[in-house]
């Protein structure tokens, strides 16, 4: 760790600006699954910039493509025609699921859902949005406003009316000890029921197929096709945000809303992070009439940049050439059971859940505490990983690299158990 440079850090950026470690450390540079710090201490990453370097670090495909980016050109705005961005929205689009797609670049997933808001409230002239318990959006202010964690939400202001809906919690709250096909329908009813305390249209439902910050949280399969079915008997839209689900990182599915698609596809899907494999590329893709709804100009400085969106579509080859999404499958099942097996010895460990490697390991003491001191034994001997949980749970998250071998997922296993056993 460098002293000064924390030091520099805290005099100069906002406090509220979290940082792992009692002595944060500085990544200098990466290659394949590892990264390391200014001091040349080596670490299996677990955590991937926070889902977002989705393949490998310093991948030869994407530094190629950006580099040559580059040289070329590297910026220009949307006011000119792009063909990288064409390129990859035409394969985006494809890959959606949605029929007459419009896809339009922002550069970050947070700005994505901001956009989704617009366009939703816009299209349907209503400014009510129903969003889940436990969700989490982004840090803008209308994103802010319909996060249903408390721990990321730092103002009850907002331009929306925001209503929550249960479902997002399969292991806690009131419908916890329901059978899967009870949940569903207890929610549903939940869901009908707050649908009659609105005043006139809601403009859309929002949710995370698998709710990332919250701890890796999801409903059975399945849900999210009931809920459509009562949100088109009044024309309420759909907004999946995909933001840390797609792209094959749950393993099942390309997007985390396929495993509940049994009613079609969301109006409107918002992704970011893996994409650009740490390039800043955020987006939203929606059914024409939907996107084409507004009525002013708008345009985009920087969603769209040539060398992100050449970073993209490098990025985007190289995952589907090599199915990562079937390594996801394959190496992520392989770690959630070995996972469950150490955790039905360590007192420590309340639950082991998720998809693909898309894995929350939920801790019996909530205490932040706790949670800390998992982190900074595993990286003391060489693992990052990453935290989040909602209002009452303290939960582990660990999301590698899509690329993860299973003699690296195995060596992550092996440390993470012993920082478990460390606090039991």
């Amino acid at each position: 760790m460098n002293p000064s440079l924390h030091s520099r850090t805290r005099a100069v950026l906002p406090d509220w600006l979290a940082l792992y470690y009692a002595d944060p450390i500085e990544l200098t540079h990466g290659e394949g699954r590892h990264v390391w710090d200014a001091d040349g201490n080596k670490y299996l990453d677990f955590f991937g910039g926070i889902l977002t370097t989705m393949t490998a670090h310093a991948l030869p495909e994407v530094t190629k493509a950006v580099s040559e980016q580059a040289g070329r050109i590297i910026h220009s705005s949307t006011l000119y025609l792009n063909r990288p961005m064409v390129e990859l929205a035409e394969r985006v689009a494809q890959l959606s699921g949605i029929p007459d797609a419009r896809v339009f670049f922002t550069t970050s997933g947070t700005e994505a859902n901001d956009t989704a808001l617009l366009l939703a409230t816009a299209h349907r002239r209503s400014n009510q949005i129903l969003a889940m318990r436990n969700s989490y959006h982004g840090r803008s202010f209308s994103a802010v406003g319909i996060t249903g964690n408390k721990g990321w939400s730092p103002t009850s202001l907002s331009p929306l009316q925001t209503l929550y809906v249960h479902g997002g919690v399969r292991s806690r709250g009131p419908y916890a000890a329901l059978s899967d096909a009870d949940f569903i329908e207890a929610c549903v009813a939940d869901l009908r029921d707050v649908l009659g305390q609105t005043r006139g249209d809601v403009a859309a439902l929002i949710a995370e197929p698998v709710q990332g910050v919250g701890g890796f949280t999801a409903p059975p399969d399945g849900l999210y096709a009931r809920f459509r079915d009562v949100l088109q008997e009044h024309g309420i839209l759909w907004i999946a945000d995909e933001v840390q689900t797609g792209w094959g990182r749950t393993g099942e599915h390309f997007w985390g809303w396929q495993a509940h698609g049994r009613s079609g596809p969301p109006d409107i899907l918002t992704f970011a992070k893996g994409i650009g494999n740490g390039m800043s590329i955020g987006g939203v893709v929606a059914r024409a009439e939907v996107m084409n709804c507004l009525d002013a100009n708008s345009i985009s400085t920087f969603g769209g940049s040539p060398v992100t969106m050449a970073a993209g579509l490098a990025n985007l080859s190289y995952l589907l050439e090599h199915d990562l999404q079937g390594n996801a499958r394959r190496v992520g099942g392989l770690l959630i059971e070995r996972l469950r097996a150490i955790a039905a010895s360590a007192s420590v460990v309340r639950e082991v859940r998720g998809r693909g490697l898309m894995i929350g390991v939920e801790l019996a003491d909530r205490s932040p505490r706790v949670a800390a001191a998992v982190l900074e034994n595993c990286r003391e001997n060489g693992l990052l990983i990453g935290k989040g949980g909602g209002h009452d749970t303290s939960v582990l998250r660990i999301a590698p690299p899509l690329s993860l071998t299973v003699s690296e997922a195995e060596e992550g296993a092996a440390i993470l158990e012993r920082a478990l056993r460390s606090v039991s």
